[in-house]
């Protein structure tokens, strides 16, 4: 259940060939920066309702100028619009940062709602 939600955000997360790279698990080392990471979730179980909360983590360029800033902006827009579905919701963006192989990089952190209900005989 849980992979296939994952896949299910980073399948919605696919850019063009010129847009940010998916990553479904936190990289060791970040090449290709800005990029997009699904993180692991965080359920909330009722006695038939779920809801899994997929943190997707937006990391930008580290150098600080403008145009890194626009750019992270930017995409962390174009993520809330791909994000917003029949089986998705976003349901926050926070600042945030990410620290990848002992570097700080700025970031936004988009909480993504999946919910469903299961139902037990």
């Amino acid at each position: 259940m849980i992979t296939k939600l994952r896949e299910m955000v980073a399948t919605a997360l696919a850019t063009p060939d010129d847009g940010p790279s998916v990553h479904r698990i936190k990289p060791d080392n970040v090449t290709d920066v800005p990029c997009f990471v699904v993180d692991r979730p965080t359920i909330m179980l009722d006695v038939q309702h779920q809801t899994v909360n997929v943190p997707v983590v937006v990391i930008g360029r580290r150098d600080g100028s403008t145009y890194a800033q626009d750019q992270l902006d930017a995409w962390t827009s174009w993520a809330m619009g791909a994000l917003a579905g029949p089986d998705l919701a976003v349901l926050r963006v926070d600042p945030s940062t990410a620290t990848i192989a002992e570097s700080t990089y700025p970031a936004y952190t988009i909480t993504v709602a999946c919910g469903f209900t299961a139902c037990r005989t």
